[in-house]
């Protein structure tokens, strides 16, 4: 009787997707470790070719930083955010997400393959830890995305928190400093809101409660 209290309790934060079939839940599952892969390879490559530019349009990747944005947090949480929003219901996110960063490590480790200049990453331990700590995260990410004020509440201080960790923030300010850095971080921002969307009256409120989150939060962070 507790667990159908607490179920329906959580059901009316957001309420699960029930009509979705096997068959689409396997190939939707599939798309997203194939999407990991290929993020793998584009952020091993990007590092590749700029730490290993001999041609002009490798030192573009170098100049925009690109190789320098998947080194950073944002990017990754943004993407794995992403991934557990879009799910159907909780667990299916924490599938969702074992997939994505599955096939993320494994892209790491074709680039080596293809390119034999190419190393592999030395945190490869960090991303087996993150692959482990997404999939129960990613559950309790799920139900950030619906129009129920404890949504709206989260969607704040994920925004708030990820703004602070984004950008160099003072007690009520902001400072920008890294044009392409902070133009890059300001298009992660942006599409974890979209990610997080539900509703105009929850964009906006999230998106004021978030501001303030990170004019607060931005000395500590």
């Amino acid at each position: 009787m507790k667990k159908l209290i607490k179920s329906d309790a959580l059901d009316r934060i957001r309420e699960p997707e029930t009509d979705v079939s096997l068959a689409s839940s396997i190939v939707s599952t599939i798309l997203v470790a194939v999407f990991g892969l290929i993020v793998g390879i584009v952020a091993q490559t990007f590092e590749y070719f700029a730490t290993n530019s001999s041609v002009w349009w490798m030192d573009i990747i170098k100049d925009l930083q690109l190789n320098v944005v998947f080194h950073k947090f944002p990017i990754w949480f943004m993407l794995g955010l992403t991934v557990a929003v879009s799910s159907s219901r909780p667990l299916k996110a924490a599938i969702n997400e074992f997939a994505f960063f599955a096939g993320v490590i494994v892209g790491f480790n074709v680039v080596p393959i293809v390119f034999s200049q190419a190393s592999r990453p030395d945190n490869m331990g960090t991303w087996i830890i993150a692959l482990i700590v997404s999939v129960p995260l990613a559950m309790v990410f799920w139900y950030a995305k619906s129009r129920s004020w404890p949504s709206i509440a989260f969607d704040a201080i994920i925004i708030g928190v990820l703004s602070a960790l984004c950008f160099d923030c003072g007690f009520l300010y902001f400072h920008f400093n890294d044009l392409i850095m902070d133009l890059i971080n300001a298009v992660i921002v942006i599409l974890t809101v979209v990610a997080l969307s539900s509703g105009v009256i929850q964009i906006v409120v999230s998106l004021i409660g978030g501001i303030l989150i990170a004019l607060i939060l931005g000395p500590v962070i």
